[in-house]
C-alpha cells in the first residue's frame, strides 16, 4: 500500500488538525430537519370543513331572517270605517285577495331562498373536501419520497465519512475531497428543500381545512 503523502495536501500540520476539526463539526451538523407536526387524519380535516361551512350557512340564514323582519306589516288588513244603512259608523276590516296571493308567493320564495343557502353551503363543503383529499394524497406521496431520501442520505453520510478518512490519510487530493464535500452538501440541501416543500404543502392543507395555525 502506498504510504500516506501528507505533502500532497499542501497544508502545515497545525492546519491539518484545524481542517479535521471542521470536518468533524460538519459531520455532526448533518441535515437540519424541519420538525413539523404531522397532519391530522383526513376525517378530522373533513369535520373541520363541514363545521366551517355549517357555521357560514347558519350565519347566512340568520342574515336572511333579519332581512325579512317587518315584512308581516304589509299583510295587515285594511282597517277603516263603514256606515250602516241608518248612517251609524262602524269599524270595518278589509282583506285584499291580492295580498293573500302575494303572501303565498313570498312564503314560497323565502323557502326557496333558504334551500338555496343550505345547498350552496353543502356544495362548497363538498368541493373543499375534494380539494383537500387531492392535496392529502400528494402530501402522503411526498412524505414517502422524503423518507426514502433520508435513508439514502444516511448512506451518503457514511460514504462521505470514508472520504474524510481517505483525505486525512493523504490518499486523495484536496480537489477530489472538495468534490466529495460539495456532493454531500448538495444532497443535504436537496433534503432540506424536500422538507420545506412538504411543510408548505402541510400548511396549505391546514389552510384549506380551516385549521391554520395548528
Amino acid at each position: 500500500m502506498k504510504a500516506p503523502n501528507h505533502q500532497m495536501c499542501h497544508l502545515p500540520q497545525t492546519a491539518m488538525y484545524f481542517q479535521k476539526a471542521k470536518y468533524l463539526l460538519l459531520l455532526c451538523f448533518t441535515t437540519t430537519t424541519i420538525h413539523s407536526q404531522p397532519l391530522p387524519p383526513l376525517e378530522t380535516l373533513y369535520t373541520s370543513i363541514d363545521s366551517f361551512y355549517a357555521a357560514e350557512t347558519h350565519a347566512h340564514l340568520l342574515e336572511f331572517q333579519e332581512d325579512k323582519k317587518g315584512e308581516w306589516l304589509k299583510y295587515l288588513p285594511n282597517v277603516g270605517l263603514t256606515y250602516t244603512v241608518a248612517g251609524a259608523p262602524r269599524p270595518s276590516v278589509g282583506l285584499n285577495s291580492g295580498i293573500l296571493y302575494q303572501a303565498k308567493r313570498d312564503k314560497q320564495r323565502n323557502a326557496a331562498r333558504r334551500r338555496s343557502i343550505q345547498e350552496k353551503g353543502a356544495l362548497q363543503a363538498a368541493r373543499a373536501r375534494g380539494a383537500v383529499a387531492k392535496l392529502y394524497t400528494t402530501y402522503l406521496l411526498r412524505l414517502e419520497r422524503l423518507e426514502s431520501h433520508r435513508e439514502l442520505l444516511a448512506i451518503d453520510e457514511q460514504l462521505f465519512r470514508m472520504e474524510v478518512g481517505r483525505y486525512e490519510r493523504g490518499e486523495i487530493s484536496p480537489g477530489d475531497f472538495l468534490k466529495a464535500k460539495r456532493a454531500w452538501l448538495l444532497k443535504q440541501q436537496e433534503l432540506r428543500d424536500l422538507e420545506m416543500e412538504l411543510e408548505v404543502l402541510r400548511q396549505e392543507i391546514l389552510l384549506e381545512s380551516f385549521l391554520m395555525g395548528r
